[in-house]
């Protein structure tokens, strides 16, 4: 069962993150997801995160799709104008990538090459809606376009960004839009998963929220000096305390995972390194776990 089969048909979905390399050596990247095959259920492949140069999303996501895994093609808006946006998604339609993950980006100047030109030219709910708009068989200016076009298009939701009655509305306007399923950015308190996850499900969509492993003290003051409220006060006092502050930010992830399993629709890893560790937690949930029927 594909990924979007899986979204239509109710299933509990497990995504995990893929980072283009940065150069030509994508073989590698296949190797250190192997032991994630068939058992992640789609792999967001990045665009340029963190506006740093890596192989192009698009050519990653097709090498992921001929060796057998269902890539997530991201795309941002910063680097392209709608006419190269329209260009890099019917391309994406032409090698058979179904599954699109639509998101501004973030800005230039947060990347190591700060003077690059951001372009910006239209936001992500225009990008959603210009995804819909191929798919009904015409280019953005209304001329029509040969051949079919069909995506299972996704979006981002940030909890922690800005005022929260703003991210909410912006996240109504992407699922009205168009968006079946929304990745979350990281959240690390079961209380606010599930408030989004009821969120997002009330307004029409998959909600697959976000996990990262803190890996440190530092990452995770670094995380908390950008979006104060985004890590809690007792996860900072574990790692504190931690003999192992990596393993204690890998145990506390899966616990929330494991309730996000219980209540939820799916989840999101980001940036994983231990495949191996990832890949028995999906094969507990899919075999042992009492919730295993979900998958």
């Amino acid at each position: 069962m594909t990924f979007s089969e899986k979204l239509k048909n109710g299933k509990f979905i497990i995504t995990a993150e893929v980072a283009p390399p940065r150069g030509t050596d994508w073989k590698s990247v296949i190797e250190s997801i192997k032991p994630l095959k068939e058992k992640v259920d789609a792999f967001n492949v990045t665009d340029n995160q963190r506006s740093m140069v890596r192989m192009s999303s698009l050519a990653m996501s097709k090498l992921l799709l001929d060796s057998g895994f269902d890539p997530i093609f991201q795309i941002t808006c910063r680097d392209r104008n709608r006419i190269a946006l329209q260009s890099e998604l019917l391309g994406a339609a032409a090698l058979g990538i179904r599954n699109i993950c639509l998101m501004t980006g973030d800005f230039t100047t947060l990347g190591d090459q700060p003077d690059a030109k951001p372009v910006f030219d239209i936001d992500s709910v225009q990008l959603i809606e210009l995804a819909k708009k191929l798919e009904s068989g015409k280019l953005l200016n209304g001329k029509e376009i040969k051949g079919s076009v069909e995506f299972t298009v996704g979006a981002v939701y940030n909890p922690f960004a800005g005022p929260k009655i703003l991210q909410e509305w912006k996240l109504r306007k992407k699922v009205e839009a168009g968006a079946e399923f929304i990745q979350t950015q990281p959240v690390y308190d079961i209380r606010v998963a599930e408030e989004v996850n009821d969120l997002i499900e009330a307004l029409g969509a998959v909600p697959i929220i976000g996990l990262l492993p803190v890996k440190s003290l530092k990452m995770a003051n670094f995380m908390k000096k950008l979006n104060p409220t985004s890590v809690p006060d007792k996860l900072i006092e574990g790692l504190e305390k931690a003999n192992d502050p990596a393993q204690y930010g890998w145990d506390y992830v899966i616990d929330i995972a494991h309730a996000i399993a219980e209540f939820g629709r799916g989840i999101h890893f980001m940036l994983v390194g231990k495949t191996s560790e990832l890949a028995a937690f999906i094969d507990y949930l899919r075999n042992d776990s009492p919730y295993n029927h979900k998958f």
